[in-house]
């Protein structure tokens, strides 16, 4: 009963964590994002357009803009950055209304986490731009309502990992409006309360001083071409531009959005800023000697946590184990297997994530080039898991048809007779010595059976077969396919070293991480091995004898199948990275 219940909580280990579908690719991580709010106030357009950062991609812009390198970031560093970066980034928006592009003047810049100290963090910056309304549209238009039709379309970043937001508030409008999304779907819009949210990168909106005419269920709205014409015939268009200029003060500060107002409960931290402030208490030197034990402690306890999320190779140990005359050290030889490959390819990755970033004009790209290395193994792992779990079909399948010969049946019942007639005979020639030696030799031969039998062949029946044989070369081919793949929190330990000029240190702290990391999947793999035999005694030979034969064949081809839902997961959820990467190479292969 025990044994059955450590299968139940190992496979709940499993499945617990991967709900409702992510449970062998690492979570695509965000790079950065833009958000903008639209809120008509009198003759003017306001807009609240804000550009946040990730941990990734913040903490290389972070140590990039501490040119003096005294630890900390100050407005004189961070505010020319702020300038250019709406610069750079208003040219790739487009804001029509009524048809007329609209010219937008920044009239304040509002930070949150960019100033103070380096450290991982995400940051976000506010812009208020303000803009002069045209003229509202007659409601004899012939689109079924006037007012004003708002076109926005973001194009910023489409070289990089990046999310687009769209927010509506409800109620600031002054004189009162009433709002209505178009663009994009109905199915798309999410009801904050006092916002309307809508996700990517195209908005078509319509305000309207009174309840709006306009039947979205059979009316096709305009275009921004489509009004701007019906304007000019009409003569509205000129009229829309007349002598308006834009004020030099705001006229009011726009409403944020939920969960973006200052004062709002702070958000609980990332994985990416709690390893990276481990790593900061004891690469920055200031940490006493208690602090750097229990901070080490705490990169073991993250590492052990992190494992129970998404990826890591659990189903993969799962799959292998299950199915084979697996013991308990080949679940730790598995786990450390995977640990030490996990850990090497974190630190030589980093290092060429280091070296793409240094390379970069713009250090925020890092965070797209952690999802290209991650994305580019999951897929090489996913490929490799497919490829090992065909060959080791193969094989076992070929040892479970020639087990029906009589060479091969023949050499397997001998072997297991053998060691049988052995004990028997054994004891028939103790019998004709004296009962005190039958005695001795009957305790001493039974215990050495028990122990070795223990330790050499744990309590599966040798009815398994030796089709479900554990070979070294595959516990390494297994573990290297299944620790390749990256993760975030591994290469946060590694930017956050180089900042400080320590590598080696962060290699020390990713070993410490990776021990909770490995600790856990051996843990698991422990529970499973053991869950599994006690399911089987239970069961009994006579009851599991099909299933005894074909168990090692089956679990290789669930390897497989492990294999190829990664890879599915991997190209699913990376769609737009591996886009990005080929267009970049384009690019390249063209300059």
């Amino acid at each position: 009963m025990l044994r059955l219940s450590l299968t139940l909580f190992g496979v709940l280990l499993l499945l617990i964590p991967g709900l409702p579908g992510k449970t062998d690719a690492h979570e695509l991580i965000e790079g950065v994002g833009t958000q903008a709010t639209f809120t008509l106030r009198g003759d003017d357009i306001v807009v609240l357009f804000n550009h946040g950062w990730s941990t990734p991609a913040g903490f290389p812009v972070l140590s990039d803009l501490d040119r003096d390198r005294d630890g900390k970031v100050r407005e004189p560093e961070w505010r020319p950055y702020l300038e250019k970066l709406l610069a750079d980034l208003l040219p790739s928006t487009t804001l029509t209304i009524n048809g007329l592009p609209i010219d937008l003047e920044l009239q304040l810049i509002e930070q949150e986490g960019i100033g103070g100290s380096v450290s991982a963090r995400s940051f976000d910056v506010y812009y208020t731009l303000i803009g002069k309304l045209p003229e509202p549209l007659p409601d004899d238009a012939p689109w079924g309502a006037g007012g004003w039709w708002l076109h926005w379309h973001d194009q910023t970043h489409l070289d990089r990992l990046s999310s687009q937001i769209t927010w509506i508030p409800l109620e600031d409008h002054s004189p009162r409006l009433s709002v209505m999304v178009l663009e994009p779907g109905f199915e798309m819009i999410d009801d904050q309360g006092a916002f309307l949210r809508t996700p990517g990168r195209k908005s078509l909106l319509h305000f309207h001083p009174g309840a709006s005419s306009f039947d979205p269920f059979s009316d096709a709205p305009p275009s921004a071409e489509e009004i701007r014409n019906w304007s000019a015939n009409t003569g509205l268009a000129a009229d829309s531009n007349d002598s308006k200029e834009t004020d030099s003060e705001p006229i009011f500060r726009p409403s944020r959005p939920p969960g973006e107002s200052p004062g709002d409960t702070p958000p609980i931290p990332t994985e990416e800023e709690e390893i990276g402030n481990i790593v900061e208490t004891i690469v920055s030197g200031k940490a006493k000697l208690w602090e750097i034990l229990l901070a080490l402690f705490l990169a073991i306890t993250y590492g052990a946590g992190h494992a129970l999320g998404p990826g890591h190779g659990k189903t993969m140990v799962a799959a292998y184990l299950v199915g084979t005359r697996g013991r308990i050290r080949d679940a730790i030889v598995l786990g450390i297997i995977v640990t030490i490959a996990h850990t090497a390819s974190v630190f030589l990755l980093g290092l060429v994530l280091l070296a793409l970033i240094e390379w970069s004009a713009d250090k925020s790209l890092s965070a797209t080039y952690q999802n290209w290395i991650t994305t580019t193994f999951s897929v090489l792992s996913g490929i490799m898991l497919i490829l090992f779990g065909l060959i080791l079909a193969r094989h076992r399948l070929r040892r479970v048809r020639n087990s029906g010969n009589g060479h091969d049946h023949s050499h397997g019942h001998s072997h297991g007779h053998s060691h049988g007639h052995s004990h028997g005979h054994s004891h028939d020639h103790s019998h004709d010595h004296s009962h005190d030696h039958s005695h001795d030799h009957s305790h001493d031969h039974s215990h050495d059976h028990s122990h070795g039998h223990s330790h050499d062949h744990s309590h599966v029946p040798e009815g398994w077969g030796e089709s479900g044989e554990v070979r070294f070369r595959d516990l390494l081919t297994l573990g290297l396919s299944g620790g390749i793949v990256p993760c975030p929190a591994g290469f946060t330990i590694l930017l956050v070293a180089a900042h400080f000029q320590a590598l080696w240190l962060g290699l020390i702290i990713l070993t410490f991480f990776s021990l909770g990391l490995g600790g856990t999947l051996i843990g698991i793999g422990i529970l499973l091995t053991v869950g599994k035999e006690g399911v089987i005694d239970r069961m009994g030979l006579r009851a599991t004898g099909s299933l005894l034969r074909w168990a090692p064949v089956l679990s290789a081809l669930l390897v497989s199948a492990v294999g190829a839902w990664f890879t599915w997961q991997s190209f699913v959820e990376g769609q737009g990275v591996i886009a990005q990467m080929l267009r970049a190479f384009a690019i390249w292969l063209e300059s």
